[in-house]
Order: structure tokens, then C-alpha cells, then sequence
């Protein structure tokens, strides 16, 4: 079980107020120990521990962004605690991702979820928040143990990379068989060239 956890998070820090264990992903956050507090942005805030890249599979995307956050909970919130979830309606990873988390560490029918609005300097970025109580904190650290057997979050990580060489590949291959040389056009190339088509 700490070995999964530790596989997946490397870097989370959890706030103490006294006596009670505050449980928040982002550290300094004000709350106390009824809470498993992981927003705002969840999965922004877990892209910073580890790189999932755009141009994986939106099922891989979707899997690292449930491990790591499932991982979190499982490590640091108990049974009991209500747990919240933040993420971007703009970002096509977000709701399935942190749906799978919530149905996965609360009872389905206890999540609820509600639509927020934040500022990103002149203009709102449109958002959701899911909140529900945490109840299944066994199965969910199971899950994650099941999901480590059976593809390993090393595995994973590969395909991610595995996933951007393929695209900066692409994207080389694509630029050569584009870039056909005109000598009758004036460029800014022609001209820093000396106006020799090279």
C-alpha cells in the first residue's frame, strides 16, 4: 500500500494546526481535519509533480491525473472526510478524471457536483467542483494496488514519453517535407543569406 503511494507521490505536503491532521494538497492552505481538500485545480496543481503531456492518450492522461490524486487520498485522508475536487470545464481530461476519483474513493450517488467560475486576468475560466464524502478508502487503496500490478505507473510513464518523441518526430518529418526552397520569392531568409538560394 505505502509503496503505490510512494510510487505515484513524491512530493505532496501535508499542513498540521495543532492537534488535528489538516489534510490540503496545496501547502499553508487553511482547513482542518474534516476535510480532504484538493482543489483548486486539482489536476493543474498535479501536473506539476509530474509532467502529463497533451499529446499522450487521453486514457493515459486520464489514468496518471486518477493515480496521482487517488494516491494522495489514499496517503493522507480517511473515511469520513469530505473530499473536494476542482477542475477546468475547458480541459477535456478534468471531468473524467475527477469523476473516476470521486466515484472511486466516495458512494456514486454522494458526489455531487457544482459549476464555478474563475478569474484568469480579463477573462473567467468556466470550472466544476465535485464534492462528496470519502467511504471507500479500502477499495480505493486496492484500486490503486490493482492498477500498479496490472500496469505499473513506470509503464505508464513511458508511453508518455513514448507519446511526445512520437510527436516532436512528427513534427520534424513534417517540417523537412515542407520546407521546399522557392529562389524566385524574396524571403527573409533570401536575404540574410546574401540572396543565394542555398
Amino acid at each position: 500500500m505505502k509503496k503505490v503511494a510512494a510510487v505515484v507521490v513524491t512530493a505532496f505536503i501535508v499542513t498540521a494546526h495543532g492537534q488535528a491532521e489538516a489534510v490540503a494538497l496545496r501547502p499553508d492552505k487553511a482547513t482542518d481535519d474534516s476535510v480532504c481538500d484538493l482543489a483548486p485545480n486539482t489536476n493543474g496543481y498535479l501536473g506539476r509533480k509530474m509532467l502529463v503531456p497533451a499529446v499522450a492518450s487521453p486514457k493515459d492522461q486520464i489514468d496518471a491525473y486518477f493515480r496521482m490524486a487517488s494516491s494522495f487520498i489514499a496517503t493522507h485522508c480517511k473515511d469520513g472526510q469530505a473530499l473536494i475536487l476542482q477542475g477546468s470545464s475547458d480541459v477535456s481530461v478534468d471531468a473524467p478524471s475527477l469523476t473516476q476519483v470521486a466515484n472511486s474513493a466516495c458512494i456514486v450517488a454522494g458526489v455531487t457536483r457544482s459549476e464555478s467560475a474563475t478569474a484568469a486576468g480579463d477573462r473567467t475560466v468556466p470550472g466544476f467542483e465535485l464534492r462528496c464524502t470519502i467511504a471507500k478508502h479500502g477499495e480505493l487503496v486496492q484500486k490503486l494496488a490493482d492498477l500498479e500490478r496490472n500496469d505499473p505507473m513506470n509503464a505508464l510513464k513511458a508511453r508518455m514519453v513514448g507519446a511526445v518523441q512520437q510527436a516532436e518526430q512528427g513534427s520534424r518529418t513534417s517540417n523537412s517535407g515542407t520546407t521546399k526552397k522557392d529562389c524566385n520569392k524574396v524571403t527573409l531568409a533570401t536575404l540574410l543569406q546574401g540572396g543565394n538560394c542555398k
